[in-house]
C-alpha cells in the first residue's frame, strides 16, 4: 500500500464524520488507507469510527479506552500503518485532504520528511487563529528553535507526512504522548540524519481547540525542556 492517512480522534463526535468521508472521498481511487485512532473519548466517536469503518471500503478505525494523547494517538498508528507512507492530520479538517495531499508529495518526489506550514510566504490562514494564539505560536516557535536548534517556522501544524522507512527505527522509543510530540518527533529524525522540508498549506482555524495557553502554557514549556533535558512518558 502506498499510503495511510492517520486521523486521531479523542471526544471529536461532532466533527468526525464529515473529515473522515472528505478523506475517505479523496483517496477512494488511490492506493490508500484511512485509519481513524479513536482513544479515551467518552462521547459517540467510537461508535461512528466504527460505523464509517463498516461503510467506506478504504477506512479502518482502532480503538482503546486509555487516553493516550495526541502523540500517544499518532505514535499508535504509525505502528499500525500499512502504507510506504504515513501522514497524520487532525479530526476537525483544518487542512483539507487537497493541502495534505500537497505534503505527501514532497514525499513522493524524495523528502523523508515534510511538514505542513502556517508561516511560509505561500502559506494562507483562511480563516486566522485568534491575536492571543498568534502570538502564542511565534513564542513557542522561538522556543523551540532556541532549545533545539531546528529551522522551520512551524512544528505544529497538523499536517505532516513521512517516508515509513524513516519513522521505523525510532518506534521502539520512548516520545511524547502530548504537546511536545511533533518537536520530539522531527528533532529525533534530523538527528538521525532525515531530510526535512517545509510545504505551505492552506489552513482555517477551528474554533474547537481545546488549547488553553494561559492553562496550558507551562505544561507545554516543562515537556519540551523534559524531552530536550531529561526523560519523556
Amino acid at each position: 500500500m502506498e499510503l495511510t492517512v492517520l486521523i486521531p480522534a479523542y471526544n471529536e463526535a461532532t466533527r468526525l464524520d464529515q473529515t473522515v468521508r472528505d478523506y475517505a472521498s479523496y483517496y477512494a481511487e488511490r492506493d490508500a488507507e484511512i485509519l481513524i485512532i479513536v482513544n479515551g473519548s467518552s462521547d459517540k466517536t467510537g461508535e461512528i469510527a466504527r460505523g464509517l469503518e463498516s461503510e467506506l471500503p478504504n477506512v479502518r478505525a482502532w480503538e482503546t479506552p486509555d487516553k493516550l494523547g495526541k502523540g500517544g494517538a499518532i505514535y499508535r498508528g504509525f505502528q499500525l500503518a500499512r502504507g510506504d507512507m504515513v501522514a497524520f492530520t487532525d479530526a476537525d479538517n483544518s487542512t483539507v485532504p487537497a493541502q495534505l495531499d500537497r505534503v505527501i508529495d514532497a514525499v513522493r518526489t524524495g523528502a523523508d520528511v515534510a511538514l505542513g506550514s502556517r508561516w511560509l510566504p505561500d502559506s494562507l490562514q483562511e480563516i486566522r487563529q485568534p491575536l492571543s494564539r498568534r502570538i502564542a505560536s511565534r513564542v513557542f516557535n522561538l522556543i523551540v528553535r532556541g532549545l533545539f536548534g531546528l529551522p522551520y517556522k512551524d512544528t505544529q501544524c497538523g499536517a505532516k507526512a513521512f517516508r515509513m522507512a524513516t519513522l521505523k527505527p525510532i518506534l521502539d522509543r520512548p516520545m511524547s504522548s502530548g504537546w511536545a510530540f511533533d518537536v520530539q518527533l522531527i528533532w529525533t529524525l534530523c538527528r538521525q540524519g532525515a531530510r526535512v522540508v517545509e510545504v505551505p498549506v492552506v489552513w482555517r482555524d477551528n474554533s474547537g481547540s481545546r488549547l488553553r495557553m494561559h492553562r496550558d502554557g507551562p505544561a507545554m514549556l516543562l515537556e519540551l525542556l523534559r524531552v530536550r533535558f531529561g526523560r519523556t512518558s
